[in-house]
């Protein structure tokens, strides 16, 4: 046997983007641009034609350019790849809300069960753009919003921080911020901000985890999200296990509304962090329901090292590494098949994943060119993925799949 030294170079291209996330985009001339218009005469009626053109436009971010030639083709023939361009270009320059349109009308379309996985996660991406711009918006509005009064009974929960030396047990401090908010989001009284809103403007904010833990930022950030709560916290390991610090700040005038704390051993963090939310409740005055009580008292799994990985997976998540995520969630899922959580978000993930973002023309021709260059892959992608890579549903899946083997070595025989 003999490794494969020669390959076309847009085969090979097409293998390294999908492994590795490819390179970013290449400077555009204005003669490629001039190139790109030319091809855009010829295409005329021809809605295929017209849709290349739209992903050379898109790919080369002309977006207002790759919008109107999109517009056209979608217009000539419904398609699905013309449809999902055309609503990345419309998110590219903001606008979130023809975006969204025409990723429904992709949905509305007759497409297989592996596009409608890759149309939403196109959808997720696009909240989590559209969160990412509101941010940007509120911190530039921020003279004006934070005089604003605040909602009544709307709380923000602040990402926590962990105090410790074992950093293998850092990621419980969005672990345990992931708690909070499905805890007191199961009171009806409270409105919670969403937890993604919250991190999307704190990223904007540019700042540590110590400035998150400031009670200062909490009440500013409070603010612009118009809550009247702030609740922020640390995650602190100590000698015996560890132990859950939280605040209640109200935003209006930065008064501490509730704290408290409890520690115990770490296998007994989900007791320790249910102590301190009924604690908060207390305090806070709120009369819960049985129903109520029974919900804050349902944990999400009874084993530390599943909560770990799935903390883990947040962790990633955050990043925007998708294919970590997926796989840290899996573990999660694997350890404790009944922790609903990590069921749920290994779901989302996996339809974020894929390494190729460029849509399904350059899957399609991924799979051509693996196919056709060493059909063999084949077999290892079935080996690594558990995934026959003959099952004709699941070509269209095939980024996902490389994403879960991380790598792929060609082999050929020697003639």
């Amino acid at each position: 046997m003999r490794l494969l030294h020669t390959l076309a170079p847009f085969s090979l291209a097409l293998l390294f983007a999908a492994c590795a996330g490819g390179p970013g985009p290449a400077q555009v001339t204005p003669a490629d641009l001039a190139g790109i218009e030319a091809d855009r005469a010829e295409a005329a009626q021809d809605p295929d034609a017209l849709t290349r053109v739209g992903i050379r436009f898109y790919d080369a971010q002309a977006y207002g350019r790759a919008l109107e030639v999109l517009t056209s083709a979608l217009t000539l023939r419904p398609a699905f790849t013309t449809a999902i361009y055309l609503g990345l270009s419309e998110a590219a320059l903001g606008q979130f809300d023809d975006a969204e349109r025409t990723f429904r009308l992709a949905g509305a379309l007759p497409i297989s069960s592996s596009q409608r996985d890759e149309l939403e996660g196109r959808m997720a991406k696009l909240s989590r753009a559209r969160l990412v711009a509101e941010a940007k918006q509120t911190i530039a509005r921020e003279s004006t919003l934070s005089t604003r009064a605040p909602l009544p009974n709307t709380v923000a929960v602040m990402p926590w921080t962990f105090v410790g030396s074992d950093q293998s047990l850092r990621p419980l401090g969005v672990g345990v911020t992931h708690l909070m908010v499905t805890d007191l989001s199961q009171i009806a009284s409270l409105k919670l901000v969403e937890r993604e809103r919250v991190q999307a403007l704190l990223d904007e904010m540019a700042l540590t985890a110590a400035g998150r833990a400031d009670p200062a930022t909490a009440v500013r950030t409070g603010r612009l999200l118009r809550a009247s709560l702030v609740v922020h916290g640390i995650v602190r390991e100590t000698r015996d296990g560890i132990r859950v610090e939280a605040t209640v700040v109200r935003t209006s005038d930065g008064t501490v509304e509730a704290s408290g704390g409890a520690g115990d051993r770490l296998n007994r963090l989900f007791a320790v962090e249910k102590a301190v939310v009924l604690d908060l409740v207390g305090q806070l005055g709120l009369a819960l329901s049985p129903a109520e009580r029974r919900a804050l008292s349902e944990r999400p799994t009874e084993d530390i090292q599943t909560f770990l990985a799935f903390s883990r997976g947040l962790e990633a998540q955050h990043r925007g590494d998708y294919a970590s995520a997926t796989r840290l969630f899996a573990a999660a899922t694997e350890r404790d098949p009944a922790f609903g959580a990590a069921r749920r978000l290994l779901e989302v993930n996996a339809r974020l994943a894929p390494p190729m973002a460029d849509g399904s023309l350059r899957t399609a021709s991924l799979r051509s060119a693996i196919q056709v260059i060493a059909p063999s892959t084949g077999g290892e992608v079935d080996r690594r993925t558990r995934m026959p890579f003959s099952n004709p549903r699941l070509p269209e899946a095939l980024p996902t799949k490389l994403a879960a083997i991380g790598s792929i070595i060609i082999v050929i025989p020697r003639p």
